[in-house]
């Protein structure tokens, strides 16, 4: 009766034993299973830029400290937004003269940078920006995928430099490894050599979640063509500027055609840009612009764009946000761009997609810099559903 008794007591304890343990896996959170967590995707919710710190930079290490004070970020948390993409190029972290290839100095400015953005409960998108700002918007990337000796090196590289960023807390910081990889007319050559990138990371940072993205400046249509990789902690992410015609027009880093577009309206039909064809002697531009016109960009046609990246990952079972999109505001009358801006975040939110807005501040910002005073443009905010009370 005894063995009896302690044979049901031990069999109890073992079923006691293996349902904890798997009521345990059950209940753990994505990012203990190797997945990506609710908590870093409520995160990466609400986000915006900061570009003119890491990557768009100049002088010193000691002014560029002061470039985002601690009342920027009082003011971003203030606004409503749930995280911060921090733009870095290559060049200002890397160091080929070190084993590990990293710069110490600048690394050392770059986490107090990332210490003060979390000291106001933002998450952090550390977000490799560009090879070379030499290379211009036009070949962010480089050589990557087209020389292999430079891949390798670049893989090696962010295996030290993910190693360095596993320090900070996995559910505050993400890791982004190529910000619109181009690869123009080898668009083929990025999915595996995103894929190496993405192994070479995981071998300093084992619980960080990864951005993946397609070529082609990480537009929505190169995803919609992307095999998903085999890790679950992978968030997939694109970028939104359309239509380039109306988000860019003016830009004198775009196009011949896009350079001297002025006052293109949203939305778009025939009649709102009637008056605007015969202004442009280049008929390549007046064609465009009527183009612009039949295509008819409102509401309806970017909710049906969202709709299907929404559709892409709900097919592959993965997690995607839209980190970065926006107008650029010098030649875009105020009523458009925030129409646009209205249009595209509620398409995201409709469809549970995070965003992360191109910029704070700057050309495309959502506030203005005046007299060393940080103003906030209401009626922009507004249409980000921020907080502007």
């Amino acid at each position: 009766m005894l063995r009896m008794s302690k044979r049901l007591f031990l069999f109890g304890l073992t079923g006691l034993i293996f349902g904890s343990i798997l009521t345990s896996l059950l209940t753990a959170r994505p990012s203990e299973t190797n997945g990506v967590s609710e908590v870093r995707l409520a995160r990466l919710a609400k986000g915006i830029n900061i570009p003119s710190w890491f990557w768009l930079n100049r002088g010193s290490v000691d002014e560029l400290e002061k470039r985002y004070p601690d009342a920027d970020f009082q003011l971003i948390k203030k606004l409503g937004f749930t995280n911060v993409r921090v733009p870095i190029d290559m060049a200002n972290v890397y160091d080929k003269s070190q084993s590990d290839f990293l710069n110490k100095i600048n690394l050392a400015f770059l986490d107090r940078g990332i210490r003060k953005i979390l000291s106001y409960e933002l998450a952090i998108i550390i977000d490799l920006h560009s090879i070379s700002q030499k290379e211009g918007g036009s070949n962010y990337s480089g050589p990557l995928g087209q020389d292999e000796t430079f891949t390798d090196t670049f893989c090696r590289f962010w295996t030290s430099f993910a190693r360095h960023l596993s320090q900070f807390d996995p559910d505050w910081v993400i890791l982004e490894p190529m910000n619109e990889p181009v690869l123009s007319g080898k668009e083929e050559n990025w999915p595996p050599v995103q894929k190496k990138v993405t192994a070479a990371i995981r071998k300093g940072a084992p619980k960080h979640s990864i951005l993946a993205t397609g070529a082609r400046w990480s537009n929505l249509d190169t995803l919609l063509e992307l095999e998903p990789l085999k890790d679950q902690n992978i968030i997939y992410n694109f970028h939104f500027y359309e239509p380039h015609i109306f988000t860019h027009q003016g830009a004198s880093w775009s196009s011949n055609w896009v350079k001297p577009l002025r006052d293109i309206p949203y939305p778009s039909s025939p009649e709102a840009v009637k008056d605007l064809i015969g202004k442009y002697a280049d008929e390549r531009i007046a064609n465009n612009i009527k183009r612009y016109g039949e295509q008819r960009w409102n509401a309806e046609k970017i909710e049906d764009r969202m709709k299907h990246a929404s559709e892409w990952a709900k097919k592959h079972g993965v997690k995607i946000i839209c980190n970065e999109w926006g107008t650029y505001k010098r030649y875009c009358p105020p009523k458009y761009r925030v129409a646009w801006l209205q249009d595209v975040r509620e398409s995201c939110e409709k469809f549970g997609i995070g965003w992360c807005m191109w910029t704070f501040d700057g050309s495309f910002g959502v506030v203005d810099r005046e007299n060393e005073k940080v103003v906030v443009d209401k009626d922009v905010a507004k249409a980000l559903g921020l907080n502007i009370e």
